[in-house]
């Protein structure tokens, strides 16, 4: 049974087996309507040649529109994303591509992937961990990547930009919510001569005290070098802070409505990551670039006993995860004749982890350590060719090898254009990978060593429409299979693979403007998610949404938007599973410019007061109203 949360599993488990032994600030806006650009980040060739799928993106302009309390709402308003977070800002968050597991995507900020595999969610992102206001721009692509990114983008691929001030400029913005939650933040470009650029910004935001126990207090800090090679080429040094703390009632105690402990699950956290980045032209048709990163992701978590109810009890654990991932990866594109490309390269990936935690059954403590290391080489290539009659095809293929067995991913993609104004048919099919966690492999109490890879086979086909003036209309259709997935077995008291889940569905999006000045975006996923493990929680099959983007007047822009999220499963220790029923998220932003540099705004969230549980007692965030100020010199 696929629970999504490990640490229940595991240590629950470990109870029963004891026991029974025992007796930034965004970038300037724009003046544009705020319509949601299609960025393909599916293929490491020219997406303007050889786009085959339809991504999904959001820039700062968007982000200015709607302006976003946290990375959480702002990933809630994009097609086929589905976003839990029990306990308010505090709380871990998760985000479902499509409904499959959230640690199936890979998530990039400034090119540097930050999936933690030595954390007890089998590598997930902590979207915690990011502020929205640092965001310029988010660009993601569904279905297996794993031939073009590698181990782990089983279900697609995240990519997030920092947003930097203006050349020669600063700026800084400050706001406040009803619920005594508060962001401010700062940041300036130096020019510095010779096309040298130095960026600097830092931010601060307190989460305020939405729902009892709830509280979160994120630092952050980035800076930037970036410069040329005259007309050849450029580089980029890049580094990024991250200082968080949070305290929450855990997940499956039942939130402040049915915890029998009303002790909280703390944890703090911080991550340091650096990367060098330098790309040339070493002919008129070959362009080399090299990427040189490398990232540490600090976690200590303390989760208190939860009280045994219609499940098992919880007993109280620490995870002390301290994680390091080093690479260096080397990319070659070079034009063909005949508007062909091909793309090859080498990727070598390091990664340390290490847990000193240990679960406390009250007449006991078990120290839970490990440490581990792993490495993987990896050549890939890529070639995509347009051909007479519209007709575009992409072939991607990766050899990764190290201390796994040496695997083979593919994905090969075509497209035909149906028209001269955009309209066009296309479909790719892939099949990919995810390597075992590092808690998986590695905790002395429940980990497998002899664990294999979990593995991916997708299929995606679809076709644009385009009515001309940025109007398009978007129908999608994808299936999806994972198989041998990580789960834990009982008898054995160890994880095994046997899992299976199998996802199918449509999607339809549309983006339209429906006079100068007024932009309209809608969307709506169905999808049948089915598991040979038993039932997936957290992940609803039926979702929608809609943003209208309306400039007022000179100096006005308001931006409306409605969310559906259908039902979904959900649990706790004092309720077991609870159907979770549908619920319609509305918000509004309004801002008005007073001068070319400084801007009011004023957001409501949750409009309707909506009631809804993303876990068994945890109240619904209510109706929050927030107001800021942008100010640039």
């Amino acid at each position: 049974m696929r629970l999504h949360i490990c640490t229940v599993t595991w240590v629950s488990a470990l109870t029963t087996c004891v026991c029974a032994t025992a007796a930034e600030t965004p970038a300037e806006e724009d003046d544009s309507t705020g319509l949601e650009e299609i960025v393909v980040v599916e293929t490491r060739l020219d997406d303007g040649m050889f786009s085959i799928g339809e991504g999904v993106s959001t820039d700062g302009t968007e982000n200015l529109a709607a302006r976003p309390v946290d990375t959480e709402q702002l990933f809630r308003r994009l097609p086929g994303f589905s976003v839990s977070r029990p306990g308010g800002a505090g709380g871990v968050s998760e985000i479902f591509l499509r409904g499959a597991e959230s640690n199936f995507t890979v998530v990039y900020v400034d090119g540097i992937r930050l999936n933690n595999p030595s954390n007890t969610r089998g590598g997930s992102f902590d979207f915690s961990m990011l502020g929205a206001h640092g965001i310029d721009r988010v660009d993601s692509a569904s279905g297996t990547m794993s031939a073009v990114y590698g181990a782990d983008a089983m279900a697609g691929v995240i990519r997030i930009r920092s947003a930097w001030a203006d050349p020669g400029s600063a700026n800084a913005f400050v706001e406040a919510g009803s619920v005594r939650d508060w962001r401010a933040g700062a940041g300036a470009s130096f020019e510095l001569g010779n096309d040298v650029e130095w960026n600097v910004r830092a931010s601060s935001l307190d989460g305020g005290d939405e729902i009892e126990g709830s509280s979160l207090r994120l630092d952050s800090f980035g800076t930037r070098l970036a410069g040329g090679f005259g007309d050849r080429g450029s580089w980029e040094l890049n580094l990024r802070h991250v200082q968080r703390d949070r305290t929450s009632f855990s997940e499956v105690s039942g939130g402040p409505q049915f915890a029998v402990s009303r002790e909280l699950e703390t944890a703090d956290g911080d991550e340091l990551s650096v990367a060098a980045v330098a790309d040339w032209l070493v002919t008129e048709s070959w362009r080399s670039e090299v990427n040189i990163s490398s990232a540490r992701l600090r976690d200590n978590a303390a989760v208190p006993a939860v009280a045994p109810g219609v499940l098992g009890g919880q007993p109280a654990f620490t995870a002390i995860t301290d994680y390091e991932r080093r690479e260096l990866l080397w990319i070659n594109r070079v034009e063909l004749p005949g508007d062909a490309m091909v793309v090859g390269g080498l990727d070598f990936v390091t990664e340390d982890a290490s847990d000193t935690g240990a679960v406390d059954l009250g007449f006991a403590v078990f120290p839970s350590p490990f440490e581990m290391t792993r490495s993987v080489s990896s050549a890939f290539a890529e070639i995509g060719r347009q051909w007479n009659g519209g007709f575009t095809s992409t072939l991607a293929l990766r050899w990764d090898h190290g201390d796994i067995d040496g695997r083979l991913s593919g994905k090969i993609g075509a497209s035909w254009a149906v028209s001269d104004r955009g309209s066009r048919v296309w479909a790719h099919i892939g099949n990919g990978f995810k390597l075992p966690s590092f808690f998986a492999l590695g905790n002395p109490l429940v980990g497998n060593p002899d664990l294999i890879a979990e593995k991916a086979r997708s299929a995606e086909a679809g076709y644009t429409h385009a009515f001309g003036n940025g109007n398009e209309l978007i129908l999608t259709t994808f299936r999806s299979r994972y198989d041998d997935l990580v789960d834990f077995d009982f008898e054995s008291f160890t994880n095994i693979n046997r899992g299976r889940i199998d996802i199918d569905g449509v999607q339809v999006r549309a983006d339209l403007e429906l006079s100068p000045g007024i932009g309209l975006s809608l969307d709506s996923t169905w999808s049948d998610i089915s598991s040979l493990s038993g039932p997936l929680r957290r992940r609803p099959e039926r979702m929608g949404g809609l943003s209208l983007d309306w400039s007022a007047a000179q100096r006005w822009r308001v931006n409306a938007r409605a969310r559906y999220v259908g039902p979904r499963l959900t649990t706790s220790i004092p309720t077991g599973d609870v159907d979770a029923s549908s619920h319609v998220l509305v918000g509004a932003t309004v801002r008005y410019e007073h001068a070319a540099n400084r801007t009011v705004w004023g957001a409501i969230d949750n409009a309707l007061d909506a009631h809804y549980q993303d876990a068994p007692g945890f109240p619904s965030p209510g109706a929050r109203i927030r107001i800021g100020f942008d100010l640039g010199l």
